[in-house]
């Protein structure tokens, strides 16, 4: 089997305004790769679909750089395709950036491809550990006119409405600073009681001594982990915070590479990894992190659009949690990703047994805001 074509499109649609620690997140944006070959299957992946707000509109002309190198490859060559892409040409491009991402959505559309020659769903060719995994609710972003009250209405409606057995909110805004940020776990704990998980995610929007300050106030709240406390190269700081506190350190969600993880996991930085599979190059090298991970004790919780994510996540055999998104983080979830994926009464998400990927874009909707 032989690439013949491939393309690259982009949607962009409004959203109410959002922002964690350290991120502004406006409009909503969509990369859509699509990969055709000689024996007429067709392989899509994508970057986008969750909270972030990427330049996308840069990804394009990296497919455009890409597409040569591509042309003629064998689609079932995963790993090969990310070392064309992606290890022969870091002195081109360097290690790990755009260009990884885009190779991401590549790398997943010929996931998709292998899968349907094979017959078997991308969570069944990475090992299938397991066919439902549990959730988490990602939410808590700060918004304007969003205070304490409809914080506590957010987290009440995804364990009453959404199943959720655990909930994430955010902490780290330098306006809310300390007091108002513990204020704000404090009412999400009440709200949502002892018997639901509570993760807490700073991305990356402290130092050291102020994350060692969080850490501590979150002992006595019994938060199930502290995510992106830091800068993701400070591994120095990981360690001091993982050995400073009771709470599980929580990170990855940025990492590109194997080697950043390795140094990460030498330090005993992180005991729960959140690696995405649409920033690192793809399934390949998600899966090699995630080996890593289990390697040295720690579990996979992945990062970013459900959709794509599950099936790293409940394929690993040291998988834990897989982030959940919301209609609340973004109106049009429901509708762009099919079939539509919803917690069940017991907060776990069955892994779809179709070939390949196994989700889809609604392109009727998204041509409205085709860019």
């Amino acid at each position: 089997m032989k690439i013949t074509h491939l393309t690259s499109e982009l949607f962009e649609y409004e959203r109410e305004p959002q922002w964690n620690g350290a991120h502004f997140y406006g409009n909503a944006k969509i990369h859509k790769v699509t990969v055709y070959t000689d024996e007429g299957l067709i392989g899509t992946g994508w970057n986008g679909g969750t909270a972030s707000d990427r330049p996308q509109h840069l990804f394009p002309g990296y497919v455009d750089y890409f597409r040569p190198f591509l042309i003629g490859r064998d689609p079932m060559d995963t790993e090969g395709v990310v070392k064309a892409l992606g290890t022969d040409l870091i002195k081109i491009l360097g290690p790990a950036g755009i260009n990884t991402q885009v190779l991401a959505a590549i790398n997943i559309a010929c996931w998709d491809i292998k899968g349907q020659a094979l017959g078997k769903s991308i969570h069944q060719l990475l090992g299938g550990a397991t066919p439902r995994i549990r959730t988490y609710i990602a939410g808590g972003y700060y918004q304007e006119g969003k205070g304490i009250p409809e914080l506590i209405e957010e987290v009440q409606y995804n364990v009453h409405e959404m199943n959720a057995t655990a909930v994430k909110i955010k902490i780290g805004d330098p306006v809310s600073g300390f007091e108002g940020d513990m204020e704000r776990v404090e009412a999400a704990r009440k709200a949502i009681g002892d018997d639901i998980d509570l993760m807490v995610d700073a991305n990356c929007a402290l130092d050291v001594d102020t994350a060692i300050k969080f850490a501590k106030a979150l002992e006595q709240y019994n938060v199930f982990w502290f995510e992106e406390p830091l800068p993701i190269f400070d591994y120095d700081g990981h360690e001091k915070l993982a050995k400073e506190t009771t709470v599980s350190i929580a990170t990855g969600e940025n990492g590109y590479n194997v080697p950043h993880f390795k140094n990460l996991l030498d330090q005993n930085g992180a005991s729960f990894i959140n690696v995405d599979a649409t920033i690192c190059p793809g399934y390949d090298v998600a899966a090699d992190i995630s080996n890593l991970a289990k390697e040295r004790g720690a579990k996979i919780a992945p990062h970013g659009c459900q959709e794509i994510q599950i099936h790293l996540a409940a394929g690993m055999e040291n998988h834990s949690v897989l982030e959940y998104y919301p209609v609340e983080v973004d109106p049009l979830r429901a509708e762009i990703f099919q079939p539509l994926m919803k917690p069940d009464k017991d907060g776990l998400v069955t892994v779809p047994t179709t070939p390949g990927l196994g989700y889809s874009l609604n392109m009727d909707l998204l041509e409205r805001y085709r860019v």
